[in-house]
């Protein structure tokens, strides 16, 4: 029994049409809906090929989604179903076939069972959305044509086309016009060779016709006679405004002669041609779309094949362009889109692509738009891949010029992957896939690269999404745990603090440094749980030092820079704070100076909100920043963490000297205290404490630990610990 659901939203979207979804599978049919409510579309479910059958007599949607694995009546039953029961209502409702097979054999049962389209599993979600609304689109054009038809074909039984008789030898034995005596195709002849009011009647077809239309008469004429059949012959005319296209019609009389009929089809092509652009022509930058690259691609891999020749696929993506979006608006994303394709025509050159035009035709797609801000280039005859590069490089040259777009100057960067053919991939869809794969390679490598694809960054890829998936499961897994590397006053040398140090403890590559995690995790925005279960925890264990040693002992924890832009941020760390108990004053929170400068307005509001909770604020890395001392001063934060690389080189390295004894010197001045990292040596922490360092941290002080050890650190023979509030 099929149920009618409809997406719950704030502001339901006026609806683009219904679709009958036909599944067995529930789950199938629930993504389908979602997909369909994403893009403005109603949704009425099946979940069978009966049901669907009868909901679709009931209620005739305006496209069919169609499974082919269904019990009892398959998919390819229930299409023949549909289009017999379309017969007596003189429609067409598009239907689009979804399996898991891709095979000739199951593309040609579903389009000779009626189906509009095929769609084969896995399904790429949002394509699958744009596709059902360019197949509405399409048969929303084919209707208005089948319109427009019903429209001439009323105009012409009141205003009769030209008709006339040839001869078997291509005389004109009769002719008569049309009513309307201007139209140049209604004559026997065109403008400039035959008047309007010229007789044809005894003349031959080549004395009154342009000599290649005349041939191609001829052709057809003689067909006709010979086989009894109707042929048609297409030809175009110069008017006085545009091009005009006419058909003219051929018929055996059965008598020896030939009965002809002239009919105006500009209209007509003029229809085709915005069908045919509709279903190849990218709508935003009018350059190719997805599908008529596809169709080129497979059209050079047979050329290719054929030819023993070789070609790049190169696959282009804007860099940063969400933040372009997010900051200028979609207005302005979208027209810097469409400049892009017009350098992009321009910086190509003739010999890099099979063929260039405003109309996309199949097979000549070799510059597209796949989508969103990605592009694609077919380059084909390649003699050596240097010749890629170069394309490439030039590509990437243009787009850094600066884009004046609405009264704004736009900079940005593209990252290009590169596959060829055949050396990596005899396909379609892996030569996409492969240049895709070098793209992403090309970001990752610093962006406003060009990279040549290999075999070797597959390997890579599958590594690096089979580390996420392993950290999306490593905090409800207990794989996580933290470890704690002592701070040191260094003038007394007594503990004042720990920093907690994220670990990662996968169950099958073993022990992962943060190094390889952290950044994977900020780019997916994991680090945000994994941010507050850091803080949660070692705010935890600080309370258990507390009364298991009866010292109070500062824990640092690191903040990044998605968590600190959270604008839930305090509110997240006083729940901490009152669920585990924790003195706010013992709870230090690390930023780093880029994170503090990148929006300083914001940055000193949630400083302030954080000060309120009465926690410990320091700058983390200090030093490889590009820290304001204007700023640092509103900040108001408690401690500067000297960097490392400024400790490393100490006693010997005389520049580090002077810098680590200026920022000491700066931050006292600011009433700050100072904490050197990466300590390793006896000589620089004496240097540190002759400069007036007050902590310090670093391997020659203790090495990242487990909470044990800290707790047996603190419970030993220590003197008592300094107080931790200054």
């Amino acid at each position: 029994m099929s149920v009618v659901r409809a997406a719950v939203r704030a502001e339901p979207p006026t609806s683009r049409g219904t679709v009958l979804v036909a599944d067995d599978d529930p789950v199938m049919r629930l993504l389908m809906l979602e997909m369909l409510a994403q893009v403005g579309l109603d949704g009425i479910e099946a979940a069978d090929g009966a049901a669907a059958v009868a909901c679709f007599e009931r209620t005739t949607p305006d496209l069919v989604l169609l499974d082919v694995e269904m019990p009892s009546m398959d998919g390819f039953a229930v299409c023949r179903a549909i289009r017999a029961c379309e017969r007596g209502r003189n429609t067409t409702v598009p239907i689009i076939m979804v399996t898991g097979g891709d095979d000739l054999e199951a593309v040609t049962q579903a389009y000779e069972c009626g189906a509009t389209d095929f769609v084969s599993k896995p399904i790429n979600w949002p394509i699958l959305g744009h596709r059902v609304l360019y197949v509405l689109r399409a048969s929303d054009a084919i209707a208005r044509l089948r319109i427009a038809d019903a429209h001439n074909r009323a105009v012409l039984a009141a205003i009769p086309d030209t008709f006339f008789r040839l001869s078997p030898d291509g005389y004109y034995l009769d002719y008569e016009q049309g009513y309307n005596g201007e139209r140049r195709g209604g004559q026997c002849g065109d403008q400039a060779v035959a008047p309007a009011q010229q007789p044809c009647v005894g003349r031959h077809v080549r004395d009154v016709l342009p000599d290649a239309i005349a041939t191609r008469l001829l052709e057809q004429l003689d067909t006709v006679l010979r086989t009894g059949m109707i042929r048609s012959v297409d030809y175009e005319l110069e008017g006085d405004d545009a091009v005009q296209h006419f058909e003219a019609r051929l018929v055996s009389t059965g008598a020896g002669e030939v009965l002809g009929l002239v009919r105006d089809i500009s209209e007509r092509k003029r229809t085709e041609e915005q069908i045919r652009r509709l279903a190849y022509c990218d709508s935003l930058t009018g350059i190719p779309n997805r599908q008529a690259f596809l169709e080129t691609l497979e059209h050079e891999l047979t050329r290719s094949r054929l030819g023993g020749r070789k070609f790049a696929i190169l696959f282009m993506d804007l860099d940063s362009f969400k933040r372009i979006n997010d900051t200028l608006g979609h207005d302005v994303g979208d027209l810097l889109l469409k400049v892009v394709s017009e350098r992009l025509h321009e910086t190509i050159r003739p010999g890099d692509v099979v063929a260039q035009g405003d109309m996309p035709q199949p097979g000549g797609g070799n510059l597209a738009r796949l989508g969103g801000d990605e592009f694609t280039i077919l380059i084909p005859d390649l003699d050596n891949v240097q010749d890629a590069l170069n394309v490439a490089h030039r590509v990437k040259d243009t787009m850094r010029r600066p884009f004046h777009l609405d009264g704004h100057e736009i900079f940005v960067t593209a990252s290009i992957g590169i596959s060829l053919y055949p050396e990596d991939g005899e396909d379609g869809t892996s030569l996409l896939k492969f240049a895709d794969t070098a793209m992403y390679h090309a970001k990752n490598c610093g962006k406003n690269n060009a990279k040549l694809y290999s075999s070797a960054l597959t390997t890579q890829i599958m590594s690096y999404v089979k580390l996420e998936v392993g950290l999306r499961r490593a905090l409800q897994n207990n794989e996580l745990y933290l470890q704690y590397q002592p701070q040191i006053d260094v003038r007394s040398a007594q503990v004042v603090g720990v920093e907690a140090l994220v670990r990662w403890r996968h169950p099958e590559y073993g022990i992962i440094a943060p190094n390889d995690f952290i950044p994977l995790a900020e780019e997916t925005g994991l680090i945000v749980p994994i941010g507050e279960w850091v803080l949660r925890t070692a705010c935890l264990q600080a309370r258990a030092w507390h009364q298991q040693c009866r010292r109070a002992v500062r824990v640092a924890v690191n903040l990044s820079a998605r968590q600190f832009k959270d604008e839930n941020l305090a509110q997240t760390v006083l729940s901490v704070l009152n669920d585990t108990q924790l003195d706010p004053r013992l709870l230090e929170l690390e930023l780093t100076e880029g994170t503090l400068m990148d929006d300083a307005l914001a940055t000193l509001a949630t400083l302030e909100a954080l000060r309120a909770i009465g926690i410990y604020l320091s700058i983390d890395d200090f030093g490889t920043g590009y820290s304001s001392m204007n700023y640092l001063k509103r900040f108001d934060v408690r401690a500067l963490k000297i960097d490392k690389s400024f400790i490393s080189g100490l006693p010997q390295d005389s520049e580090n000297a002077a810098i680590t004894r200026a920022i000491i010197a700066m931050a006292h001045g600011l009433k700050m205290a100072v904490v050197a990292e990466g300590v390793e040596t006896e000589q620089q922490l004496t240097l540190l404490e002759q400069y007036g360092c007050d902590m310090a941290q670093g391997y020659l002080l203790g090495r990242p630990q487990s909470q044990d050890a800290i707790a047996q650190m603190l419970a030993g023979p220590l003197p008592a610990i300094l107080t931790v509030v200054r």
